[in-house]
C-alpha cells in the first residue's frame, strides 16, 4: 500500500546533529501489519508520501503508534488526519502555527518540504514538544 516507516538511531535524542547515514534509515514497504507494529515500536518518525491518498489508513496507523508523522499535503491526510487536535488542556507547549490546536504531524508536498519536516521531526524539537505531537496524534487517531 505504499506505507513506509523511517526509523533513526537517534530517535530519543533532540540533538542538533545533522549527520544522517544510510545505516540509520530503513524503509519498510508493504509488510503485514504485525511486522509494521514491530517497526512502529522502534521508530520515531513515520513517512507517507502517496499523493492524494483518499483516506490514509497508513497515516492513522503511524499516528496511533505514536510516531511523529510526515504525510503528503493532499487528500485525507490534509483534510482530515494531520490537522490540529483540540482538547481541554490549554497548557501544552506545541500548538500549531496558528494556535488553533495541538500539532499532530507534518504535511509536505515538495522534496524540500519533506526534508525540512523530517529534519524538524528528528532534530528540531525539544523532547517535550515531540511528546506533545505524539500524544496529540495518538489522541486524534483513536
Amino acid at each position: 500500500d505504499g506505507l513506509s516507516s523511517l526509523s533513526s538511531s537517534s530517535s530519543s535524542s533532540s540533538s542538533s546533529s545533522s549527520s544522517f547515514s544510510s545505516s540509520s534509515v530503513e524503509f519498510v514497504l508493504n509488510q503485514p501489519f504485525p511486522v509494521l507494529e514491530g517497526y512502529f515500536a522502534k521508530a520515531s518518525v513515520g513517512l507517507h508520501t502517496m499523493w492524494n491518498e483518499h483516506f490514509g489508513i497508513g497515516v492513522v496507523e503511524m499516528m496511533a503508534a505514536g510516531l511523529v508523522t510526515v504525510a503528503h499535503d493532499s487528500g485525507g491526510p490534509k483534510s482530515d488526519i494531520i490537522v490540529p487536535y483540540h482538547d481541554d488542556d490549554d497548557d501544552d507547549i506545541h500548538k500549531d502555527n496558528n494556535d488553533n490546536g495541538h500539532k499532530t504531524g507534518y504535511l509536505a508536498s515538495t522534496e524540500e518540504e519533506y526534508a525540512t519536516a523530517m529534519y524538524e521531526a528528528l532534530y528540531g524539537l525539544t523532547e517535550d514538544a515531540r511528546e506533545d505531537i505524539r500524544h496529540s496524534a495518538q489522541e486524534s487517531s483513536t
